[in-house]
């Protein structure tokens, strides 16, 4: 296989300043989002736990792993789809065809949400039956049925959400989802749960977040196109046609849409398998430590949801190295946030558990297992991203296929003599998978490569402070509150001496500035208008 065409050899300041400018605007928009999102998740199990029990929340947690897998399984795999035409239509001039991309894309995605919403009215007390492990089998049917109907709502939620990122904007994801829908279910949920309203109207409460966030989607994708259409103008380009639209949609996301359901069968399924083969109450504990990680996995998808339109239009255009330049600082950054909070939940790990309640902190050794592999997996960056923008679905597809089989053979061989620490290990050979092979093709045959002067610093501080500190704080003074909180200011302080040495190597001047140029903008148009008015 050739290698792809070069752009410039090296990028120009100006370019890299623009390029991680974008990047650090947006991420910092999804970041705060991220943080939201993963304390709002944690609320909700928390929740779950306190007023239900590992077994009355391993219950309604298998209900939603199932809804989940068939929530994106009828995305059809539009919403990355969406992103990358969108944005390249964008970048190409071409703004004629959003309206066709979106009517190509979105249609079927309801189409077969539809299917399925009935598929599990039809089938919730099969369902029930196969999941609960023999315990709360009615519960599961009820919310089953009650989740039903919103099935391809979440379907066309996901997709609305992923078209408006191809305008290289995540606030309509960050303030729909990330604050709205996040925010607004640990609430409903409690609400629910305390006033005693029974199964269905608790999966109700759960699930009515996504049918308002939808109707929301809809409205800002629109004003989004016309926002475009009134900056920049009709398009110029000669436009494709219809049919030419559909095939290189369907050409690309296709592939993608197998990749999704393997993708979101690697998330969940090892949550219904341990519901099966052991029961509800130990996937509550089992699903309970696996979400105590949440915040990092949110952070690494919310920095891959940032770079994934610039590397769409990056590529698009050309420029293979402001591409890996952007890769690298996308990945020196995730390794900068994460690392340091996967090393401090996994030594910390029975305190934190506790706070869901006393059963919970048997996942303590699931908790360090699964830390471990998500460290590894920061460590490629938004790799899959960039094999998708560079236009590989098709290996996208087999590396998630290949990475659910592992998890899945995986969770049947050591659940059953190991119990949920075998699900744990499953799921971490299945992350290492997931990265290695991706990682793999991009710096074969694409040649891009993950680390750069700021991931190399980044890790090895992360462990010498988080790991390190964090292992002597706990020898000395054990799992205590007070233990944590002198190792976090400890910790904390020591780190930020070191973005401070090495903020070149992390490209954080720049994306300092980006902020600081962007107040300023902002204020300037504030006081404009209001001396027009």
């Amino acid at each position: 296989m050739s290698e792809p065409a070069a752009g410039p050899a090296k990028p120009t300041q100006a370019t890299h300043t623009a390029d991680v400018s974008q990047l650090a605007r947006g991420g910092a928009l999804n970041l705060v989002g991220v943080l939201f999102a993963a304390a709002a998740g944690v609320l909700l199990y928390i929740v779950l736990g306190r007023l239900l029990g590992a077994a009355g929340s391993g219950a309604f947690l298998v209900t939603i792993a199932i809804f989940q897998i068939l929530a994106v399984a009828g995305t059809l795999g539009a919403d990355t789809g969406l992103i990358r035409e969108v944005s390249r239509a964008l970048s190409l001039d071409r703004s004629k065809e959003i309206r066709p991309i979106l009517g190509v894309g979105l249609l079927p995605v309801a189409a077969l949400g539809v299917v399925f919403g009935v598929a599990v009215w039809l089938g919730a007390d099969t369902l029930a039956a196969a999941f609960s492990g023999g315990e709360s089998e009615a519960d599961i049917a009820d919310y089953l049925r009650v989740l039903a109907p919103i099935v391809p709502i979440t379907s066309l939620y996901l997709a609305v959400l992923g078209a408006t990122r191809g305008f290289s904007t995540m606030v309509p994801t960050a303030i729909i989802d990330r604050f709205g829908r996040a925010g607004s279910q640990p609430v409903l949920v409690w609400v629910a749960i305390t006033a005693a309203t029974g199964a269905s109207l608790t999966a109700l409460a759960w699930a009515s977040p996504y049918v308002v966030g939808l109707g929301a989607g809809i409205v800002w994708l629109e004003l989004l196109r016309r926002r475009w259409r009134q900056g920049h103008g009709e398009s110029t380009e000669t436009l494709r046609s219809l049919g030419r639209i559909v095939r290189d949609f369907w050409s690309f996301t296709l592939p993608r849409s197998v990749a999704a359901i393997f993708r979101i069968g690697v998330q969940w399924i090892d949550i219904v398998i341990v519901g099966a083969i052991m029961s509800p109450r130990d996937a509550g504990i089992y699903a309970v430590s696996t979400r105590l990680l949440q915040l990092g996995l949110y952070v690494a998808a919310s920095i891959g949801q940032v770079a994934q339109p610039m590397f769409s239009s990056l590529l698009a255009e050309g420029h293979h190295q402001r591409t890996s330049s952007v890769y690298q600082t996308a990945t020196g950054w995730l390794v900068a946030i994460t690392w340091p909070q996967y090393l401090a939940i996994a030594i910390f790990a029975p305190l934190l558990l506790a706070v869901f309640g006393p059963e919970f902190t048997e996942g303590s050794t699931v908790v360090v297992i699964l830390a471990g592999s998500a460290m590894l997996g920061s460590a490629a960056g938004p790799v899959d991203m960039l094999l998708l923008m560079a236009g590989k679905s098709t290996w996208s597809m087999g590396n998630t296929a290949v990475t659910l089989t592992t998890n899945v053979v995986l969770n049947l061989i050591l659940i059953p003599h190991l119990g949920i620490e075998g699900a744990a290990l499953a799921w971490a050979a299945s992350r290492i998978v997931a990265n290695a092979l991706p990682l793999f093709q991009v710096g074969r045959y694409l040649r891009f490569f993950p680390w750069g002067p700021g991931a190399r610093h980044a890790s090895v501080a992360s462990v010498l402070i988080f790991g390190g500190v964090g292992l002597a704080v706990r020898a000395v003074a054990g799992t205590t509150w007070w233990a944590f909180a002198v190792y976090a200011l400890i910790a904390c302080g020591m780190y930020l001496v070191f973005l401070r040495r090495y903020r070149d190597e992390l490209d954080l001047p720049m994306a300092l500035r980006s902020f600081r140029r962007r107040n300023r903008s902002s204020g300037a148009q504030q006081e404009t208008a209001r001396e027009q008015t």
